[in-house]
């Protein structure tokens, strides 16, 4: 009796033995799958700035205003070729690759800047950066057979919105404390291109990035007023200077016209910007 008791005992405690291990197993099988569960979305999350385009989007190409072994001093020109691609076609997904549009940028230096073409030739070096707007008005004109890049001087948000509409990109003067800290107000003055904004957003391409940080420059979404937390927005940096390129292909597009019947090429010399009503377009800044 005393033997088959203990049998019994013994084989109670391997059976107990065995049921715990198997909890255990299934407890740790259960937490990892949770574990990786909550895990899961975390790694697949993306920055929001890579999640989102504008509901206006335009997919301007990005390009780097570097040129190697010179200040990072080009952005008015690496944006206006920007511009001058995508009305050429060229796209996001279709652009120059770095070294092209480095090439590009000093082809102009060197094939008109430097030459007597340029109205003013003040230039010395193909590193020499810093323009005027009327250098890009010119270069627009004469190197790129496009109508005009004129400059305004005029911060309404109506207006902008209404270039992005119709898929016009407009080149904006920002004054900054540089492409690392995002958009805060600073001294450094800078040219991006607006490529979408909606009534609390704005999308740009910043040229102030090197090839290798596309990422930190393209479509960078920046809220419009000052948020809480955010040290980086629109509003505060926006000098209320932009630049419009007037392609001649676009001249024709009915959705470019201002009125009934187009005006012949000759006689358009420079973009008007759009007369636009309060009560068409929503209200973008909250007074």
């Amino acid at each position: 009796m005393l033997l088959l008791s203990f049998l019994a005992w013994g084989s109670a405690r391997v059976v107990c033995a065995q049921e715990t291990q198997m909890i255990q197993e299934i407890r740790t099988t259960q937490e990892t799958r949770k574990i990786h569960e909550t895990r899961k979305p975390q790694e697949v999350q993306k920055p929001l700035e890579a999640q989102k385009l504008a509901p206006n989007n335009i997919p301007v190409p990005w390009y780097s205003q570097k040129i190697t072994g010179c200040p990072y001093s080009h952005c008015s020109l690496a944006s206006s070729l920007m511009v001058f691609d995508y009305f050429k076609g060229m796209t996001t997904d279709k652009q120059r690759s770095a070294q092209d549009a480095e090439k590009k940028l000093v082809e102009y230096q060197r094939n008109y800047f430097l030459k007597k073409r340029a109205p003013f030739r003040r230039r010395t070096s193909i590193g020499q950066g810093g323009y005027y707007s009327f250098e890009i008005d010119s270069l627009a004109r004469y190197y790129e057979n496009m109508v005009s890049a004129e400059h305004f001087q005029k911060k309404d948000y109506r207006i902008l919105k209404d270039y992005i509409d119709r898929g016009i990109p407009v080149l904006v003067n920002v004054r900054y404390t540089g492409a690392v800290r995002g958009l805060r107000p600073g001294p450094r003055g800078h040219w991006m291109v607006l490529r979408g904004i909606d009534d609390k957003h704005v999308w740009v391409n910043d040229p102030g990035r090197s090839p290798e940080m596309r990422s930190k420059g393209e479509n960078i979404c920046y809220p419009i007023k000052k948020q809480t937390g955010n040290p980086s927005y629109f509003d505060g940096c926006w000098t209320g200077r932009f630049i419009v390129v007037t392609p001649k292909e676009w001249i024709r597009n009915p959705l470019f016209a201002q009125v009934v019947k187009l005006p012949p090429l000759e006689e358009v010399t420079y973009v008007v910007p759009p007369f636009v009503s309060s009560m068409e377009l929503p209200r973008v800044i909250s007074q």
